[in-house]
């Protein structure tokens, strides 16, 4: 079976068990690709942005079972807000990898400002150029994000610490999802999960572009996977919110 598997450091622990078992074939993709070869019928499976699972409800079944989630820091979905521009942005550029955090963005500025802000998507690497030069406010997420060393001129702000303060309730990034019609039994995402957290210190050790410190408390203590109450309670306000924008 075809399995899409999204490339950032932030899915290891739910992605590498089907990455060794070779009852699957991974295909490594952003989120935003993977449910477009959802729709098209190419995949069996996909870790998708988690706004993706409620767009496409007609076609598809998810589980809220796991999860890439995150409670009041997650370091790796980060608005850089321009502090040479005058007041609040008209304009965003995004990171196009992942759609969740960026109708998130667009709530925020909703809740925060009553303000809905443009959005345009935009490649991660034109993002960190536009930053170079001081042109703009941007979103990256996920690698992109944890990467992204600090450039003069720019508040780089946690959108899951942002959206923990506004609402108190914590948040769902990306789920697995499939096609109606076909079967999956929620017990195979535990047992990847459980496969991958017995793998975090080889998970870990691997990652040579972060010191082992920050992956560590990256994977071990902002992110978990198993969602708690708060992470669904703020996932439905979320949908609820999104859909008063007009953004699903």
């Amino acid at each position: 079976m075809k399995i899409g598997i999204v490339k950032h450091l932030n899915a290891r622990p739910l992605t590498l068990y089907f990455e060794k078992s070779p009852e699957f074939t991974p295909v490594y993709e952003n989120p935003s690709v993977l449910i477009e070869l959802l729709k098209q019928g190419e995949l069996d499976c996909a870790l998708v942005s988690s706004i993706e699972c409620e767009r496409n409800k007609d076609q598809f079944d998810y589980t809220k079972i796991v999860g890439v989630c995150a409670r009041d820091v997650v370091r790796s979905v980060l608005f850089f807000q321009n502090q040479m521009e005058p007041g609040i942005p008209n304009v965003v550029y995004t990171d196009k990898g992942s759609r969740s955090s960026v109708c998130l963005l667009q709530c925020l500025f909703h809740l925060e400002y009553g303000k809905k802000i443009e959005v345009i998507p935009t490649d991660a690497k034109e993002i960190s150029k536009m930053m170079d030069s001081g042109i703009g406010s941007h979103l990256l997420f996920g690698d992109h994000a944890l990467l992204q060393t600090p450039i003069d001129g720019y508040r780089a702000i946690d959108l899951a610490e942002w959206w923990n303060r506004i609402t108190g309730l914590y948040f769902c990034f990306a789920f697995w999802a499939y096609p109606k019609g076909k079967e999956w039994d929620n017990q195979i995402f535990l047992k990847a999960l459980e496969y991958g957290l017995k793998e975090l210190p080889t998970i870990i050790s691997e990652e040579k572009r972060l010191p082992i410190a920050i992956t560590e408390r990256y994977l071990k203590q902002e992110l978990h996977y198993i969602p708690e109450k708060k992470n669904l309670d703020g996932f439905a306000l979320f949908i609820e919110t999104a859909k008063g924008l007009s953004l699903l």
